[in-house]
């Protein structure tokens, strides 16, 4: 199993990182739109008031224009693009359901799957938007993704203490100090890489912020399987699942670097 994980792995860092040296924001917002469509499908196939035939074609064209508004508004538009969410997905189920009976859990299902994956990672396209903004989304990935390293080899060989036994026994204390390792090191690789980022101490108080939120976002998802009685979200990626397997811990940590970077002073647009 470790050595699909690996095998895996390595077939999406062949995909992902020449598209953020070569791709320019154009071909990164199109791989970053492709991941999250798929990751808010995996999730629309097991939310069960989604079920009737237009539902999760509706709502795939709501995440669509949703990324592209992403794409193409101004900053100070984004806001509204999120607020009106909730009253275009209740307007289309005025307007194109014959029966409405279910109107309430279809509606709000289809708000959970924009507000907890589509909007969220659409923050990725922003960065991207942004001076270093490719470089900002490989400082993402780094962290993240060597921070889920460390936690797997620090809770499979070391963990002996439960972080959270009812929501994902898996999950232990040790587990979490070998993520934080994993974030460290991911932190220390982007800035040898691109001096010009913000200081050290900065990074380290984001670094250190994604320690927290992205295993939180990895718990949230353990508990919505097991609410759904569900191992997997999808099964794309041999080894790992689906995208939304993967994506658990960037879901919180997007935003959080976006407005982190915005707010402190160093996003800036083109």
């Amino acid at each position: 199993m470790l050595g699909i994980r690996i095998i895996t792995a390595a077939v999406l860092a062949l995909i992902i990182l020449p598209t953020l040296f070569w791709g320019g924001v154009k071909g990164i917002s199109a791989l970053l739109a492709a991941f999250i469509l798929v990751g808010t499908w995996e999730l629309a196939s097991r939310l069960p008031g989604l079920c009737w035939s237009l539902s999760r074609p509706l709502l795939m064209l709501l995440a669509a224009l949703i990324l592209l508004l992403f794409f193409i508004s101004p900053m100070m538009l984004i806001p509204a693009v999120v607020v009106f969410v909730p009253l275009v997905i209740l307007a289309s189920h005025l307007f194109l359901y014959n029966v409405i009976d279910n109107t309430i859990e279809s509606s709000s299902q289809m708000f959970f799957a924009c507000a907890y994956v589509t909007v969220p990672l659409a923050h990725a396209i922003l960065i991207a938007r942004m001076d270093l903004g490719n470089y900002w989304i490989l400082f993402i990935l780094l962290v993240v993704c060597l921070g889920d390293a460390g936690a797997y080899f620090g809770g499979k060989y070391l963990g002996r203490h439960r972080l959270s036994a009812h929501v994902s026994p898996s999950k232990t204390i040790e587990g979490l100090i070998g993520g934080f390792g994993g974030n460290l090191l991911g932190m220390i690789l982007i800035k040898l890489m691109v001096p010009n980022f913000p200081p050290l101490w900065t990074m380290l108080q984001l670094t250190i912020l994604l320690a927290i939120v992205a295993p939180v976002g990895d718990l949230c998802a353990s508990a919505l399987k097991r609410r759904l009685d569900i191992k997997d979200f999808g099964a794309i990626m041999p080894g790992h699942g689906g995208v939304l397997d993967r994506a658990d811990s960037l879901i919180p940590a997007v935003p959080l670097v976006f407005y982190f970077v915005t707010l402190s002073g160093y996003g800036f647009f083109s």
